[in-house]
């Protein structure tokens, strides 16, 4: 159809029709976004009968269908219709949150969990899929002169709903679950209304024009993914940020059902605390970047990366507190410095990434980092999950006494240490940690880029992410970013290192039979 083909002008007529249907897109998925992922998916699956496994997988789906973007990059590569490969992988994902919303009565009870994870994962697949033709799609259809202005609309815009609307999901969850005497029922009208807003979006994203793209041939992989590993300080740096991934997701996929289950907290007030971290990440950002101007990138890391693992080393001793109130207190101030160190920590990983590759091959570094950093996201929550369950048998208290001998049954008895169930896993997650920030000590900052222009390209590629149909699943934001590396962006540098190989041969050529012919003779001889 008509429809589907790439169009060789975009005139300015289409041009406005498909910046509005862009922004109109953007909201769309934004409130998808907002209602079918995060601390409410993790309430639907708990109810549906998830284990503290099934957690765990839950928030591995979606970097495990990362290595999907390198056989669907061949595709677009073959096809060339990327606006028809991102439009049904995108209707089919999202057509699979129907199926979602139907396991309460279509399905029996004991099957909902499996059917459940096994509509999540065809659903985060084929959105990797839509999501690895969006991005060179809509790169090439934004102009140079306005593509910075959309995004940034675009970014403004749903971050304005995203805040406000998970609030009021929150408290809808809990009443309307009161309303319809069912806690289920309640979940499944957020997380339609999420499904509805979902399949909206298609027709906008069908309104954008797709521009024909520019001719290529066949490029070999293996090269771009080999040069990253032999680069030294590269290795040290990705055994860091694997380390770091791993560390992590040991706990963060778990905030969420600790809130629900040890405190015992609405829905409404998980969210909140979740908006409390965001906001405080969005708030932070631009401090973390002149910090990292003023004194290096990998200092603002590992400052951060540790004020991060205090805020998870303060997750157990919240439950020693008395009162509701102080439990609401110690859990705000830890999401609000979970929240301050998480965007340093996204800031720097992204920039010292960009900063140590070579020009012109950041991408194959990107791309390398992305499947490590994905490999160890997925493989951490799973581990975790399998372990969290045989971990609520356990318990590691310390109790520190004193009594009087001078008057029987006068003393004092503390407990500055109760630990069980979830609380070992964030104290693996402090360990390992702490053995990160000791492997970052070998990567030194020489030879790197200018942080501003490192700053500039990372945000934009940033911008240019698709949002993945299932976000991490923590209370905190995001520190997996450049797990979601849009691999297409390799096929950009292949015809470069091509030329500059050809270049540098040609060169070794001429100097070679300047050795062979000797030095020129001079013309007053």
């Amino acid at each position: 159809m008509a429809f589907w083909h790439p169009i060789t002008h975009i005139d300015d007529d289409a041009l406005r029709r498909g910046l509005r249907a862009f922004q109109g897109d953007g909201i769309c998925s934004q409130i998808r976004d907002s209602l079918l992922s995060g601390p409410l998916l993790v309430g639907y699956a708990l109810l549906l009968g998830a284990s503290n496994a099934g957690v765990g997988l839950l928030s591995a789906l979606a970097p495990a269908t990362q290595i999907l973007q390198l056989p669907a990059v061949a595709l677009i590569e073959r096809w060339r219709m990327r606006k028809a490969i991102c439009w049904w992988a995108a209707c089919f994902a999202r057509v699979a949150w129907l199926g979602v919303l139907a396991l309460p009565w279509a399905v029996p009870a004991g099957a909902r969990t499996p059917a459940l994870f096994g509509l999540l994962l065809l659903a985060s697949a084929l959105g990797t899929v839509s999501a690895a033709a969006w991005n060179p799609w809509i790169r090439d259809f934004l102009p140079e002169e306005v593509r910075t202005r959309a995004f940034a609309r675009r970014m403004a815009i749903a971050t304005a709903i995203g805040a406000g609307l998970s609030l009021l999901a929150g408290l809808a969850v809990e009443e309307l679950g009161v309303q319809l005497d069912s806690a289920l029922g309640g979940y499944v009208v957020v997380l339609g209304a999420g499904a509805a807003a979902a399949l909206l979006g298609l027709v906008f994203l069908g309104r954008i024009p797709e521009p024909v793209m520019p001719p290529a041939g066949r490029r070999p992989w293996a090269d771009i993914m080999r040069a990253p590993l032999r680069h030294r300080e590269f290795r040290a740096l990705v055994a860091f940020l694997g380390t770091w991934t791993f560390a992590i997701h040991l706990s963060t996929p778990f905030f969420t059902v600790y809130l629900l289950r040890r405190f015992g907290l609405p829905m409404a007030v998980v969210i909140a605390l979740a908006v409390l971290s965001q906001v405080t990440a969005a708030l932070v950002l631009r401090a973390w970047g002149n910090l990292a101007d003023r004194f290096s990138t990998l200092t603002v890391l590992r400052v951060s990366c540790a004020g991060f693992l205090l805020s998870v080393a303060c997750w157990p001793m919240v439950g020693l507190l008395r009162g509701p109130w102080l439990v609401l207190a110690g859990l705000a101030l830890i999401h609000i410095l979970a929240g301050l160190t998480t965007a340093g920590v996204n800031l720097g990983s992204g920039t010292v990434v960009m900063e140590l590759a070579p020009r012109g091959a950041a991408a194959g570094y990107l791309a390398t980092n992305a499947l490590i950093v994905g490999a160890a996201s997925a493989l951490a929550p799973v581990i975790a999950g399998l372990s969290a369950d045989w971990l609520e048998t356990q318990r590691l208290s310390v109790t520190v006494a004193w009594t009087s001998t001078l008057d029987a049954g006068t003393g004092l008895a503390l407990r500055p240490l109760d630990l069980h169930g979830l609380d070992f896993l964030f104290v693996a997650t402090v360990l390992v940690g702490l053995y990160a920030i000791h492997r970052i000590l070998a990567v030194t900052e020489r030879a790197m880029a200018g942080r501003r222009v490192v700053l500039a390209a990372l945000l934009e590629q940033m911008r240019e992410q698709m949002p993945q149909p299932l976000r991490a699943i923590t209370t905190v934001p995001s520190v997996r970013d450049l797990a979601y590396f849009p691999f297409s962006v390799l096929g950009r540098m292949l015809p470069e290192r091509r030329r500059a190989a050809a270049a540098h041969g040609l060169g070794y050529r001429r100097r070679a039979r300047d050795r062979r012919e000797g030095p020129p003779s001079s013309g007053s001889e």
